[in-house]
């Protein structure tokens, strides 16, 4: 299978064609603009509005021509022939400037109707695919306990260790592999980068699912926790990766702190279910976000927040939202069709494949990629000297139906 890249949105996605068109026309409207105002000036011709008969100047020679020498009366005529078929040369050109501005500023307008238009058929489905989902989990939660996390989450979140780590990368690859070395048990990583400006960045990892499917255990991260980040934008483990950071935090951060959220499969989920969250916005500054292999592409992650979703062709699980990728300037999708050495009905969502995938997205030179890479180091290049403080966490759902 191939392994070429697709990327979508970011620097080259359709939110920043429509702004490109519509600064074209404006740039068009100008230049038609500055050659109106600039001909009086540099000829002392008028040019003429659209439509009217083009009269040429009129500079007094036909009544001044007796006397002259005879020779000059020919050359005076060619002067403003040639003078006659400029002038009416230039104003078809701003015209055509005119023109063309009107037409450019029209094709924006109609792309951003057919985006909007597209958005809300893809909108309309995802709606329906999530109601429908709601009804299936509330009728097996109710009947059976199936993917049941019942409405309120009481989350025990307890530190493990501190160390120093080695040191930072910034890339897609590292903070993907963070992942990697976190244990099914609920754990939650939070890294602390000192940066060169001052601040530090708190970096979060959240693995992908792990648990039970009956009513929820004593793992946030399990099935029934997706459910609850789809259908309510919220769930155990979101409040787990929540407390965590803010544990790390405590009397350590400062104002101006930017917060980096990664994760894989569910892990994903809870970074953009973070990053949506209007609370947890007014207490961190959501920098970055990214996620391998998650359905996120609905989540209403705000601009000020560079998001990089990584997603592979074949996985089923990050298009359980029935979306596509969006094509927004703060949004960067990478497809890949990368091959496995996985096996089972999930072999494509795996987390070392997509280790694999962010590495290429690393070294591609691709303009939407290359600006996420740019936008990111401020927030993930260590400052000089210093060395990243690693966060381990382990969660708990005190479950609050157990004896029910």
């Amino acid at each position: 299978m191939s392994d070429d890249l697709g990327v979508t949105g970011g620097a080259e996605g359709i939110e920043v064609g429509i702004e490109d068109l519509r600064r074209a026309s404006a740039s068009l409207q100008r230049a038609s603009d500055a050659v109106v105002k600039a001909t009086p000036r540099e000829t002392g011709v008028e040019l003429p509005t659209p439509g009217v008969p083009v009269v040429g100047p009129d500079w007094g020679l036909g009544t001044r021509v007796l006397g002259a020498p005879t020779d000059l009366v020919p050359l005076v005529a060619r002067c403003r022939h040639d003078l006659d078929d400029l002038v009416a040369d230039v104003a078809s050109a701003v015209e055509r400037l005119r023109r063309l501005s009107r037409e450019v500023a029209s094709a924006a307008a109609t792309y951003e109707w057919a985006e909007a238009a597209v958005r809300g058929l893809i909108d309309g489905v995802h709606v329906q695919a999530m109601a429908t989902a709601w009804l299936v989990t509330e009728l097996t939660g109710q009947a059976f306990g199936l993917l049941d996390e019942g409405s309120g989450w009481d989350v025990g979140v307890v530190p493990v260790s501190q160390t120093r780590s080695s040191p930072v990368i910034a890339s897609a690859d590292w903070l993907l592999s963070g992942l990697e070395g976190l244990s099914h048990d609920g754990s939650v990583r939070v890294v602390e980068v000192p940066v060169a400006d001052g601040t530090t960045t708190w970096v979060v990892q959240v693995p992908g699912t792990h648990g039970g499917l009956w009513r929820g255990d004593e793992v946030p991260m399990d099935w029934p926790a997706n459910v609850s980040l789809m259908l309510r934008n919220t769930g155990a483990s979101k409040i787990a990766a929540t407390k965590a950071l803010e544990q790390a935090q405590r009397g350590r951060s400062r104002p101006g702190d930017r917060v980096v959220l990664a994760g894989f499969s569910q892990g994903g989920i809870v970074a953009a279910a973070l990053a949506s969250d209007p609370d947890f916005g007014r207490r961190h500054r959501v920098s970055h976000v990214v996620t391998a292999g998650s359905p996120i592409d609905q989540f209403p992650i705000p601009v000020s927040t560079t998001v990089l979703s990584l997603q592979h062709r074949a996985d089923p699980v990050h298009a359980l939202d029935v979306s596509p990728p969006p094509g927004r300037r703060h949004w960067t999708t990478v497809t890949s069709g990368a091959a496995t050495t996985a096996t089972g009905p999930f072999r494509f969502h795996d987390l070392p494949l997509y280790r694999r995938v962010a590495a290429r997205a690393d070294r591609s030179g691709d303009v939407s990629l290359t600006a996420w890479k740019r936008g990111a180091a401020p927030a993930l290049t260590p400052a000089a000297g210093s060395r990243a403080v690693v966060h381990e966490f382990r969660s708990e759902r005190r479950w609050q139906n157990r004896d029910s």
